[in-house]
Formats: C-alpha cells, sequence, structure tokens
C-alpha cells in the first residue's frame, strides 16, 4: 500500500447540499497536513440521482441517454467541491470518468469497472494536492458512460485505490459500522472496531454497497469507514470482527475567543459557526465595536454581543482555546503568553510573533508530546510548509529550502510584468485582501524573511545559528520586470535557507528563474515551495499563500488537530487574575 495517498469518499449523506463541502473540505486538508496527497470521490448531493432519474425517465428509454443525464449530479458535486477547494487555497484538480479512464463493463445502470489510467493519477497528484473524481461514473468500451449502481460511489473508490495501492476512507454519516442502526438503537447499539468482509456483508448494506464490499473481499483489500472529523472508524478486512470498546466519541463544544475580527479573523468565524457542534465562540476581541462586519458569501453577520475592546477577555473569560488574528508584537505577545500560562491552548498566524523576542517565553509551550501553541498557518496559508518540513527533518532531514513565500509581492510582480505598475498593483493586491494596509514588511521582505526564519527552525533545529541577508521588491518597475519576462524568465522574491558548513545560511532577494524552474510557476497569491531531503527526495508544495479563506483554512487545520489529539482541556474555572511575567 501506498501511504502517501488517501482515496477519500464523500456520499450524499455528509454532503447534502453544496453548504456542506467545507465539512469535505476540512477533512481533505487533515490528509494533506498529514503529507498525504488525496483522492475525493464523491456522490451527487442528497437528492439529485432520484431526481435526475425520474428527469431522464420521462423523455427517453435509452439507458445509456440516461445514465449520461443521471451522471451530472456526480460531475456537479465534483466540480464545485474541487472550486472550493481551490477559493480555500488547496491545489486541487476535477479529473471525469474520460480523462481517468475508468472503464466498466456489464449493463449501463449496474457496470463492473475494469480499467484506470493509474499513471494519469499519479502524474496530476506531482501537480496537486488532491484531484477529485466523480463516483458512481464510468465508460464502456465504446466512450458511453455508464454507472456502477446505487451506492457505486463506495465502489469507485475502492477500485481507484486498489488502483493507486492507496489507502481507503468511506466517508458515512456515521462514524464506522455497528452491529444495529445508532439511530434506532441510541445508547445500546455495539460499534465494531474491525469487522471482516463476511459480516460486513451480512450486515454492513445499510451503509456500504454489497458490490464494493465482494470487491474488496475478492481482492483482499482493508478499507476504513468513519465519519467526517471523527477519530473513530471501523477496519474492514479479513477479522476477526472485534467491538469496539469505546462506541461513540462525546465531545462538548469547545469554548473559543477570538482576538481580532479582520480579514482572517471574519473567515475563521465563519468556520467556527459552522460547527455549533465542535465550537462556541464566547467572545471576540476588536478595536472598533461600531465598525460594519458581515461576510456576503458566507451571509454572515456577527452579534455585537459577541464583541468587546479589551484583548484580555483572551484570558480573563471562560474559555478553552484563544485563536490569535490581530497580528503585530503588542499586545499580542502578552495575551497569547498569558493565557498559554492559564492552560489554554492558542492558534496563531502571527509570524512576527513567533519570529520575535517572544519566542523565548513562546517556545516551551510549542515543544513536547502536548503543545499547548500552534502556529502552521504563520507560514504558506493553506499550504502546509512547516508540517511538511517538520516530517522530513524527523524522517530523513532537510538540506534545502527553496520557497515563495509572500504572496503580497509575488502577485505585485505578476502585475509588473504586465507592464502595470507599481501602486496600481499594490492596489489590486490591497483591493483583493492579499496585502496589508500597510505593506512595508511585506514589500521589503521582511516578512519573507520573518516565515523562512520558521522554516529554518523547523528544517535544522532551534539551536542552529542563522544568518540571515534579506531584500524585498522595493524599486522594481514595470519595464525591468516586463523586460525579464521578455527574455523567458520570470522575476520572484524567492527565499532559500540551507546548512553549510556548520551554519544555517538563508537569503531572501529577487532571482530570475527559468521557466522549467517549479517555483516560477507560482501565480498572484499562490505560494511554491521545494524541500530537498537529507535523502536525496525533492518534496514539492503549492497553494494560495494569502487571503481569508486559505489562512483560516490553516488555522481550522491546528483547531482540528487539537480536537483529534484531545489536547484542549475543558474545565469549569474560577477567573483569576493572569500572571503575565512568570
Amino acid at each position: 500500500m501506498n501511504p502517501s495517498i488517501v482515496v477519500l469518499k464523500f456520499g450524499s449523506s455528509v454532503l447534502q447540499t453544496e453548504a456542506d463541502l467545507p465539512q469535505a473540505i476540512d477533512e481533505i486538508y487533515r490528509e494533506w497536513r498529514a503529507g498525504r496527497r488525496v483522492i475525493a470521490v464523491v456522490s451527487a448531493f442528497a437528492g439529485v440521482t432520484d431526481q435526475r432519474f425520474a428527469q431522464t425517465r420521462a423523455v427517453t428509454n435509452d439507458l445509456h441517454e440516461q445514465a449520461a443525464w443521471v451522471a451530472g449530479g456526480e460531475e456537479e458535486s465534483g466540480t464545485k467541491l474541487a472550486a472550493a477547494l481551490i477559493a480555500n487555497g488547496v491545489s486541487a484538480r476535477y479529473v471525469d470518468a474520460r480523462e481517468a479512464g475508468l472503464r466498466a463493463h456489464g449493463e449501463p445502470h449496474e457496470s463492473t469497472p475494469v480499467a484506470l489510467n493509474a499513471s494519469y493519477l499519479h502524474d496530476h497528484l506531482c501537480d496537486h494536492a488532491v484531484l477529485v473524481v466523480p463516483g458512481f461514473i464510468a465508460q464502456d468500451i465504446q466512450g458511453r458512460t455508464v454507472l456502477l449502481g446505487r451506492g457505486g460511489s463506495d465502489l469507485t473508490a475502492l477500485f481507484l485505490a486498489k488502483s493507486l495501492e492507496a489507502r481507503c476512507r468511506l466517508l458515512k454519516d456515521v462514524d464506522g459500522v455497528y452491529e444495529s442502526d445508532p439511530a434506532v438503537v441510541e445508547n445500546h447499539a455495539q460499534r465494531f472496531n474491525r469487522l471482516s468482509w463476511r459480516t460486513a456483508l451480512e450486515i454492513g448494506g445499510r451503509i456500504i454497497q454489497p458490490r464494493a464490499l465482494q470487491f474488496a473481499q475478492s481482492h483482499g483489500q482493508s478499507f476504513e469507514v468513519a465519519c467526517v472529523g471523527s477519530n473513530l472508524s471501523t477496519l474492514v478486512d479479513h477479522g476477526p470482527d472485534d467491538i469496539a470498546t469505546v462506541p461513540h466519541e462525546n465531545i462538548q463544544p469547545v469554548r473559543v475567543v477570538l482576538l481580532g475580527l479582520g480579514t482572517v479573523g471574519l473567515g475563521v468565524y465563519a468556520h467556527l459557526i459552522r460547527r455549533p457542534d465542535l465550537f462556541q465562540v464566547v467572545r471576540i476581541v476588536v478595536r472598533d465595536l461600531d465598525k460594519p462586519r458581515r461576510i456576503d458569501e458566507a451571509n454572515l453577520e456577527v452579534p455585537k454581543s459577541l464583541l468587546s475592546v479589551d484583548p484580555w477577555d483572551a484570558v480573563t473569560q471562560p474559555a478553552d482555546l484563544v485563536i490569535e488574528t490581530i497580528g503585530g508584537l503588542e499586545p499580542a505577545g502578552e495575551i497569547v503568553h498569558a493565557a498559554l500560562l492559564r492552560g489554554r491552548a492558542v492558534v496563531t498566524a502571527n509570524k512576527a510573533l513567533i519570529a520575535s523576542r517572544w519566542w523565548e517565553k513562546l517556545a516551551r509551550f510549542a515543544t513536547g508530546n502536548q503543545p499547548l501553541l500552534k502556529f502552521g498557518a504563520a507560514v504558506g496559508g493553506a499550504v502546509p510548509v512547516l508540517e511538511t518540513v517538520s516530517a522530513l527533518a524527523r524522517h530523513a532531514g532537510v538540506l534545502q529550502v527553496r520557497a515563495i513565500l509572500n504572496g503580497t509581492c509575488n502577485f505585485i510582480l505578476d502585475a509588473l510584468e504586465q507592464r502595470i505598475d507599481f501602486d496600481t498593483a499594490l492596489a489590486q493586491a490591497q483591493a483583493n485582501g492579499f496585502a496589508e494596509a500597510d505593506p512595508h514588511d511585506d514589500l521589503v521582505g521582511l516578512d519573507a524573511a520573518r516565515k523562512l526564519e520558521l522554516i529554518a527552525r523547523a528544517a535544522f533545529g532551534e539551536a542552529s545559528h542563522f544568518e540571515l541577508n534579506v531584500r524585498g521588491i522595493v524599486g522594481v518597475t514595470a519595464s525591468q520586470a516586463a523586460l525579464v519576462r521578455e527574455e523567458g524568465l520570470s522575476l520572484k522574491l524567492v527565499g532559500v535557507c540551507e546548512r553549510s558548513e556548520g551554519h544555517v545560511r538563508g537569503v531572501v532577494k529577487l532571482q530570475e528563474l527559468p521557466a522549467s524552474d517549479f517555483l516560477a510557476g507560482a501565480r498572484a497569491e499562490q505560494n511554491r515551495v521545494e524541500i530537498v531531503a537529507g535523502n536525496g527526495q525533492v518534496v514539492r508544495l503549492a497553494g494560495k499563500g494569502a487571503g481569508r479563506w486559505p489562512t483560516a483554512l490553516s488555522i481550522l487545520g491546528d483547531v482540528h488537530e487539537y480536537l483529534r489529539e484531545g489536547r484542549i482541556a475543558q474545565q469549569d474555572e474560577q477567573v483569576q487574575p493572569a500572571v503575565v511575567n512568570a
């Protein structure tokens, strides 16, 4: 089995409507952060398949024409999931059955998959973190659309996983397979921790397509049945059957104080309120109580009753988790430190804070087996840079990291290549939410330098002496950038760090890159990172590195990691004055 690829299947019980796409994105991002590439197999939204069957049967008796029309349901949900992933900063691509070479034979509505262009999918997984594939759909030898039977997305997922030698996880509305329906026999239904194919065929047909089970059994294929966001699952393989000792997860909503409600903070808030079963926002700290705050695309208006101008609410209010998005060193450093001293989990995207003098006080909370401080979003937006670098450093060591780390500068340089003047390009970056009102740190290279310092720390260790030279993009003109482009090169602000002769050296500066260079392909606000491991392996990452949704997704990635690890301690607090200088 290839541990670097996972096939996730999202059924209509999970993706009931387009509003459920964020849950799928969270689950996919969870796997990407863990270092895996993802094939997401999707069913149509709830009720769409039945609706399309009824529509097409009313106008034609041709089974292939019916199949082609019904397939539109999966195509719709698949393309919308791919678009939502891209909007959230994840490098994704929709791949239809024809492109994937997914062939099947048999009856038009009950076909069996027989072939797949696995090399095509492997090639595209080198360029994208996620491929979205419609379930339930294939093509026959004549190129006509056929269907894999009711529940056929399960069969699609298992067939793809078998062909790619990948792990497979079928995501349902329950956290595994039960002896009886937990909705009917609540508190008494027993969940299987492990289940044989034979027993699953006897009892699992309620949630797993029998033909998919038969396929898995005949090929000796193991897979998991789980619920989105859950730590629990049922492993289906040769057995033996094993009843779980913990039948359900008992999760109480985590009390959250959100520091800041700007571009990123609003995105984080939108994510939090979608899951009232997991989160209770108890306070939002802002600078101006009267400023209008609304996310039109999320149809979201923030209740004024949650707002406060006192940042110390993050310490004095009863809470379990503090999410810091205000940026800067003060009061962020003092507040974050005090919250950590109280034993609260903290998530931040504040690279200035983590790379500053405050790190000496904060470092002990970010290390060990159960860290209270997470800051994955401080580098790369939605791109899991620090997680990937840290994992490679543990397993193989890191020789060098090259990266495009500042979406603002990359956006401006792209615009300059199109002969747009610097001030206009900067204004466009600010209007799109890719640049701050005060972009000084971005333009002089300081933002990229802070991120490079965090990468070097993850790659080479805390004790390494880091020598860093920095130059930004101030003074670059449209004519200069356009001339570079005319020569077939691309002007990029590149950060490089590596260990040499016992020292860790870094540089942030403009470079003219050939089109063949992976970093040269970064467009607009995209970040790209190329990591050379000690064993010679080259790992490449790409995705959006700036903007509301990519950064918010990364912050929520840290939050969900806390939840899965059970590291957020929920307590009935008797609030005491915080000891800030401990």
